[in-house]
């Protein structure tokens, strides 16, 4: 099967998209829509893309039998539900909405029209994510105890991004509140436990920055809060903190950070590092009076269980040698992934296609066309992009009312009917 995938957005982050849905081999054609005719004719012309198309609306209407959404963060919600309904299956950017409202209404379309929905949310196929979540599935962590995701993206990485979409009026959206964001956080959480997070209390930090991007009286959300930081209480009885930082003096060299903590393991990060730690109890522990101190040992995975590889037994792979390596020689070199990542699953022709997030653009589009193609629901469908969404909503209106605690919506599960790919989801019911 052969899709026709239309991309909504030829700014800097969608067009990176489009070499990896072109070079997909169940993709026939990708098209490019965007309402600046000036950069859609630009990014057209060097990506090599035919057809374009100067709105949503007009590529709604066309032949195509995919939408990929790449606009910004406050449309995805209406723009996929638009899409849904003219008959499109849509791939949509984070976050998936920004209100409760637009978040039920996303999940009833997608239920009623019956068509694939996939949130493009990259830390659930970061390399640490899937080692830990392999080993949660089984059982090695023990009961869920405490996870932290945390995203800490200074301002100053944001400018060029918000004046080259924004224009003149770029600082009126630059405020963008952070758990409005919270995706890349949440599913460093969820997409190791698949529980929800059900309550939370969050507290904000009143931005003084001379630049005013966070005055509220600028703000299109009249929203105060450069930094957010939410205490959650999870469905499996654990606790999680999340972290949305848009004024601070510190960055995370993946763009991202998490720890998951069980009653016998732990997984922890910090800059440039990370390690596991596991507790190991002797058959006879707890009898004969044998103590705690020496009935248990600490074993320690550094770092490079989780790392993203360049090479590989020094082999370098070109276009003489590419058809005679095998598969795994790809993965671990070609693609630039790391050797926890299911680099198998994806298709050859994705060697040597520029990627990005750790890799993560691969798995995102291979999932998403083979979930199209396969008519079944993919990671990351419209229940988890729920409950990823739903808890930084709940958190910014806790935030606005001085650290409430507040409940966060149960947006539910899928049908029993609709069969999902060969992928562990415990969110199926």
């Amino acid at each position: 099967m052969k899709l026709k995938v239309g991309l909504c957005g030829a700014g800097q982050f969608g067009s990176l998209f489009v070499p990896v849905f072109q070079r997909h081999p169940n993709v026939a054609e990708v098209y490019l829509a965007d309402t600046m005719p000036d950069r859609l004719a630009r990014q057209a012309a060097a990506l090599g893309v035919k057809k374009t198309f100067n709105s949503l609306d007009e590529l709604c209407a066309s032949d195509c039998d995919c939408i990929a959404i790449f606009t910004q963060r406050w449309l995805h919600a209406p723009q996929a539900i638009k899409a849904l309904k003219a008959g499109k299956h849509v791939y949509s950017a984070v976050p998936a909405a920004v209100t409760l409202e637009e978040l039920d209404e996303l999940v009833a379309t997608v239920k009623a029209t019956g068509l694939v929905y996939m949130l493009g949310e990259t830390s659930y196929y970061r390399a640490q994510t899937t080692f830990c979540r392999d080993r949660f599935a089984k059982g090695e962590f023990g009961r869920f105890v405490y996870g932290e995701g945390q995203y800490h993206h200074d301002m100053a990485h944001f400018y060029n991004s918000y004046q080259y979409s924004g224009g003149d009026e770029w600082k009126k959206t630059a405020s963008f509140p952070p758990m409005l964001y919270p995706t890349h956080s949440v599913a460093f959480v969820l997409g190791v436990t698949f529980a929800r997070m059900t309550e939370v209390c969050c507290f904000g930090y009143a931005d003084t920055h001379p630049d005013g991007i966070f005055d509220p009286n600028l703000s299109q959300w009249q929203n105060p809060f450069s930094n957010q930081s939410a205490l959650f209480r999870t469905s499996d009885g654990g606790m999680a903190r999340v972290n949305e930082f848009r004024r601070v003096g510190a960055g995370d060299p993946d763009n991202g950070r998490m720890t998951i903590m069980g009653t016998h393991a732990a997984y922890e990060e910090q800059p440039l590092s990370a390690v596991v730690t596991r507790l190991d109890f002797p058959a006879d522990y707890g009898k004969n009076g044998i103590p705690y101190a020496e009935a248990h040992r600490l074993v320690k995975l550094q770092k490079q269980d989780v790392s993203y590889i360049h090479t590989f037994d020094g082999v370098q792979i070109t276009e003489a040698n590419l058809g005679a390596l095998p598969h795994e020689y790809l993965g671990k070199k070609f693609f630039g992934l790391s050797k926890v990542q299911p680099f198998e699953q994806l298709p050859l022709e994705f060697a040597g296609v520029p990627t990005g997030h750790g890799g993560t653009h691969l798995f995102l589009v291979n999932d998403f066309v083979r979930s199209v193609v396969a008519n079944r629901l993919p990671p990351n469908h419209v229940w988890l992009a729920a409950r990823y969404n739903a808890p930084g909503i709940v958190a910014n209106e806790s935030s606005k009312r001085g650290g409430e605690l507040m409940k966060i919506p149960d947006f539910g599960v899928p049908p029993p009917s609709w069969p999902a790919m060969d992928v562990t989801h415990p969110l199926l019911p």
